[in-house]
């Protein structure tokens, strides 16, 4: 009986009679702003993942460049919170007889207003976070920034202004921007002062190197002084580069050749030796060795040219034996590989099989490490040859800096580093696409 009254039940439904509103389960179906743009975002993901998956070696590289941006970005803030910790407001000031001499003393409205002043001209007012902020701000380059680079202060005639004396040597003194400072005059003196302040737009920003002088605060920024000492640095490192793989790669190669035996051991432990010295050692014995036998000058900017040619012979040696070494080693990896051998049994020849099928698979690898030795020279093996030789160069601004707790040229430093050796990473991997046909950008 109740089967066949469930029959009937249904028998007896018309969903034409029902009063059905579906409008209200339909508002959970309209798309939103947030929605669309989480389809977006997933749909860009997807097409990302599929072309990383068919460019394998652009997503290892971008991968790469992610991290190294990541990792640039945590050093930023964790070196700038250290040097800003150690560094009082007070260290932007000029010397205290000049504060004296300006009557403006160690404290009171007057040195709050001037510390304030100087700050500002530095960029680095406000609290700590402010300043990290701006600073990432001025080292984006998609964003224009506004420097001030110069500012002209006129006055009307000085026996007007006797009372406001001070004032007007503070505004001399800091050069920049005086608002502030003028708040604390009369209403006379700000409508007589006349301030022509002149900008130039910047699209990355390290900041200006810190003085105590009395002038424009600023007037050298870091940005002039990379640009003046990346050409001794670049120079020295870069033909110390060459000369380390003229002479190591071949010594490398002969001493894979001749693998156990004598002239293996020579040359291995020769460079052995060599990295177990300590580099200062070796630098101070080349730069002796240039003074004491040859009668060259011990200053770089005003000796000869054998004067110069010493810090290049310093850093070869230390750079040639780690060249020797990894040369053996590549080599010797592909003399050992099975394609090696199958060239062997067809009967090549030895030295075509060692330079067609041995050496240009391993030069691939050598000549890899190229852009990554260039980028080290530049921002760190230079700097013993740099500080014996007094060089110009990278080494001796970063020297200067930390020394003089110098925020804006220690940051800058790092950053500037870090970039040339992310660009050197990518650069890196280019130089395999093009060197070894076994390696595609694309997957296929």
């Amino acid at each position: 009986m109740i089967k066949s009254k469930n029959k009937s039940t249904l028998k007896n439904f018309n969903l034409d009679v029902l009063d059905l509103d579906l409008n209200e389960e339909l508002i959970y179906a309209q798309p939103t702003f947030w929605r669309t743009v989480s389809y977006r975002f997933d749909e860009l993901k997807e097409e990302a993942s599929k072309y990383f998956r068919r460019h394998p070696l652009i997503g290892y590289s971008f991968k790469r460049i992610v991290y190294g941006l990541l990792t640039l970005i945590v050093s930023i803030a964790i070196v700038f919170f250290l040097v800003n910790f150690v560094t009082p407001d007070s260290s932007y000031l000029p010397d205290v007889s000049e504060l004296g001499k300006m009557g403006i003393g160690t404290s009171g409205p007057k040195y709050d207003a001037f510390l304030q002043t100087r700050l500002e001209l530095f960029g680095v007012s406000g609290n700590a976070i402010e300043r990290l902020l701006r600073y990432f701000k001025n080292i984006i380059p998609f964003i224009p920034k506004h420097i001030l680079v110069g500012q002209s202060v006129i006055f009307p005639n000085a026996s007007e202004l006797s009372n406001s004396q001070i004032i007007i040597n503070t505004v001399l003194f800091t050069g920049g921007q005086v608002d502030g400072l003028l708040k604390s005059g009369s209403k006379e003196l700000i409508d007589a002062i006349t301030i022509s302040a002149s900008y130039k737009t910047v699209w990355i920003y390290l900041g200006v190197v810190k003085s105590s002088s009395m002038g424009m605060p600023g007037s050298t920024e870091v940005t002039s002084l990379f640009a003046s000492a990346i050409p001794y640095s670049f120079g020295i490192g870069s033909v110390a580069v060459l000369f380390s793989y003229l002479i190591g790669i071949p010594l490398g190669i002969e001493a894979a050749k001749r693998k156990g035996k004598a002239t293996d051991g020579a040359i291995n432990g020769t460079a052995t030796f060599l990295l177990a010295v300590p580099s200062l050692v070796i630098v101070i014995a080349i730069y002796l060795i240039s003074i004491l036998v040859f009668g060259h000058s011990s200053i770089f900017s005003s000796g000869s040219f054998w004067t110069r040619f010493w810090p290049v012979v310093a850093l070869v040696i230390l750079m040639a034996p780690t060249t020797i070494i990894l040369t053996r080693r590549y080599v010797v990896d592909e003399m050992t590989a099975d394609y090696t051998k199958f060239a062997y049994a067809k009967g090549l020849g030895e030295s075509k099989v060692f330079y067609v099928h041995i050496f240009r698979n391993a030069g691939v690898r050598i000549l890899r490490e190229l852009p990554l030795d260039l980028a080290f020279t530049l921002f760190g093996a230079s700097i013993l040859t740099e500080t014996q030789w007094n060089i110009p160069g990278m080494s001796q601004l970063i020297i200067n800096g930390v020394n003089n707790r110098d925020s804006f040229v220690i940051l800058g430093f790092i950053t500037f580093a870090s970039l040339v050796k992310i660009a050197a990473t990518l650069v890196s991997d280019l130089f395999m696409v093009l060197m070894d046909p076994r390696v595609k950008l694309s997957g296929r």
